[in-house]
C-alpha cells in the first residue's frame, strides 16, 4: 500500500455542501462563472487562431497550389491552435510536476489543509489544460493519486479564483504580478505561451542525451505535427512517436518497481474508489515487467508500442485483455498524464465554441428541477446501463453545464456519486466503443498477413535508419 494522502471516498462524516439539503449541489453563480471561463478560453482560441505568422503555420504542411485561399486560411488557423494546444500541454506538464501542494490535515479539514491562493494561479493556457483534465474525473484522480497531489484533488479547480481575474466585459484573463513571477521562477517558462522557444529539448531514447526538437516544420515532422520524426544529433537514433511512448512506459515501470507507484489505469477500484490495485501491480511485476523492460530497452532501434501490446497479450493470454486494455489506453499518447490532454482540451474548446451564439439557458439553473434530473441521471450510471443516459458534453445544454460544473469539484462529485450507490463515476471522457477502438483491434491475435506486413514495415524502417548513419 502506498504511503500517501488518501482521497475522501470512504469518509462521509465530514459535512460537505452536496450532502446538506439546505445548499444546492451546484449554485447558479458557479455555472455563470463556468460560462465566463469557457468564453475566456474561446477568446484565447480566436486570438491565437487569427494571429498570422504564429508558429510558421502559413505553409500548413501542404502544397499551396492544392488549396484555395479560404482553405489555406482555415488550415493555417487550425494549425496554429493545434500547435498552441500542444505547447500548452507541455507547459502544463512542467507546471504540474513542480507544483507543491503539501498540506497539513487538521480537525476542520481532515483530508487536506491546502487551498488555492492568488499567487498560484497559472497562465490561461495552463489553466485551460487543468480545466480539461479536471473534467476527466477518473484521469485527474489517478494523476493526483500517482503523483501525491491528493490535496489538489480535494481542493478542485479554482473556478471562483479564476473568475476574479477575468474582466466581465472584455473576458480577458489578467493575473497580478506575483502570479507571473512565481510561474516563471518555478517552471523556467515564459508567462505567455507564444514567448517560449520554438524548440523543445527531448531526451533520446537510446543515448539519453538531449536533442532540440522543433514544434513544427515545413514538412510536418515537428513534435506537434502528426508525422513527427527527428534524428538524434548525437547517435542518429530516429525519434518517432513510438519511441516516446516506449520511453514513457519504461519510466512508469521503474516507478512501479522502485517506488511502488502504480501504472495508469490500475488505481480505480470498484470497492475502494481511488486506491492502488495491489493484485494488478503484483500481476504486472510477476508476469510482464521483464517483458516490458526488454521490449523498451534503449538499445531497441525501433520500439513499437503495437508490438509491445501484442507481445504482452501472447505472454498472459486472453483472460487478461481487459487489464491490458486499461493500462495501454494510457500509452497511446505522449503526455505524462492518465488523460489524453491534447484531445481533452480540443473537445472542451469545440464545445465552448457553441457558446458564441448561445445567450441564455433552457431553464432556470436555480430550480430544483435540474437537480432532480441530474441526480436521476447519475443514479442510472451503473454497469450495463444504457449509453444514452450518459450526459452529453454540450455546454449550451443546461443539464450538461450543471454536470460539468460539478465535475470541477472532484471530491464533492465522487462523494456524491458514491452516495447514490455507484462506484466509478462517469466523466467527460468519451464512451468506449470496441468496434472503433484501435487498442481493441491491436489486442486481437494478429493474422499471418498482419505479421507479414509488420515485418516489411520493420525492414523498410531498418533500411531508412541505415541510410542516416
Amino acid at each position: 500500500m502506498l504511503d500517501r494522502e488518501k482521497p475522501g471516498t470512504k469518509t462521509f462524516t465530514e459535512a460537505t455542501p452536496l450532502l446538506q439539503k439546505a445548499a444546492p449541489i451546484v449554485s447558479a453563480q458557479e455555472c455563470q462563472q463556468h460560462i465566463q471561463l469557457l468564453r475566456c478560453f474561446l477568446g484565447l482560441k480566436q486570438t491565437v487562431s487569427k494571429t498570422k505568422g504564429l508558429f510558421k503555420t502559413e505553409y500548413v504542411h501542404k502544397n499551396k497550389n492544392e488549396l484555395d485561399q479560404i482553405a489555406r486560411q482555415s488550415a493555417a488557423e487550425e494549425s496554429r491552435w493545434s500547435i498552441y494546444v500542444s505547447r500548452a500541454v507541455h507547459r502544463f506538464s512542467v507546471w504540474w510536476t513542480r507544483l507543491s501542494v503539501a498540506s497539513t490535515p487538521g480537525p476542520s479539514l481532515p483530508h487536506s489543509g491546502w487551498t488555492w491562493t492568488g499567487d498560484q494561479m497559472p497562465p490561461l493556457d495552463v489553466l485551460m489544460v487543468l480545466h480539461a483534465l479536471t473534467l476527466n474525473t477518473k484521469a485527474f484522480g489517478e494523476d493526483c493519486f500517482r503523483h501525491q497531489k491528493m490535496a489538489l484533488w480535494n481542493a478542485g479547480f479554482p473556478l471562483q479564483l479564476a473568475s476574479q481575474y477575468i474582466d466581465p466585459e472584455s473576458l480577458r484573463y489578467s493575473c497580478p504580478e506575483p502570479c507571473r513571477l512565481q510561474f516563471e521562477n518555478m517552471t523556467k517558462l515564459a508567462w505567455d505561451n507564444v514567448n517560449d522557444p520554438e524548440t523543445l529539448p527531448i531526451e533520446c531514447f537510446r543515448c539519453q542525451k538531449q536533442t532540440a526538437v522543433p514544434w513544427t516544420t515545413r514538412r510536418g515532422k515537428g513534435l506537434a505535427d502528426d508525422g513527427f520524426i527527428q534524428v538524434c544529433r548525437w547517435c542518429n537514433f530516429v525519434l518517432r512517436k513510438d519511441a516516446l511512448l516506449a520511453q514513457k512506459l519504461r519510466r512508469d515501470l521503474h516507478l512501479l518497481l522502485e517506488t511502488n507507484i502504480p501504472l495508469p489505469g490500475t488505481c480505480w477500484s470498484v470497492d475502494d474508489g481511488l486506491a492502488p490495485n495491489e493484485t494488478t501491480d503484483e500481476f504486472l511485476k510477476q508476469s510482464l515487467v521483464d517483458l516490458f523492460l526488454e521490449e523498451t530497452r534503449p538499445t531497441n532501434l525501433f520500439p513499437n508500442i503495437t508490438q509491445i501490446i501484442q507481445a504482452s497479450t501472447e505472454a498472459v493470454g486472453s483472460q487478461s485483455l481487459p487489464l491490458l486494455h486499461d493500462i495501454f489506453k494510457h500509452y497511446l499518447y505522449v503526455e505524462c498524464s492518465s488523460c489524453n490532454l491534447y484531445t481533452a482540451v480540443m473537445r472542451v474548446s469545440k464545445s465552448a465554441s457553441t457558446l458564441q451564439s448561445a445567450h441564455c439557458l433552457d431553464f432556470d439553473l436555480r430550480s430544483s428541477q435540474v437537480e432532480s434530473l441530474y441526480t436521476k441521471s447519475l443514479r442510472d450510471q451503473r454497469q450495463g446501463s444504457s449509453r444514452r443516459s450518459v450526459p452529453r458534453t454540450d455546454i449550451t445544454d443546461s443539464f450538461s453545464l450543471f454536470w460539468s460544473t460539478h465535475l470541477l469539484s472532484p471530491r464533492s462529485y465522487c462523494d456524491f456519486f458514491r452516495h447514490l450507490g455507484n462506484s466509478v463515476p462517469v466523466d467527460w471522457d468519451l464512451p468506449h466503443e470496441p468496434e472503433t477502438c484501435s487498442l481493441c483491434q491491436t489486442l486481437c491475435p494478429p493474422s499471418f498477413a498482419r505479421r507479414f506486413i509488420r515485418g516489411l514495415t520493420s525492414l523498410s524502417e531498418w533500411k531508412e535508419w541505415l541510410s542516416t548513419v
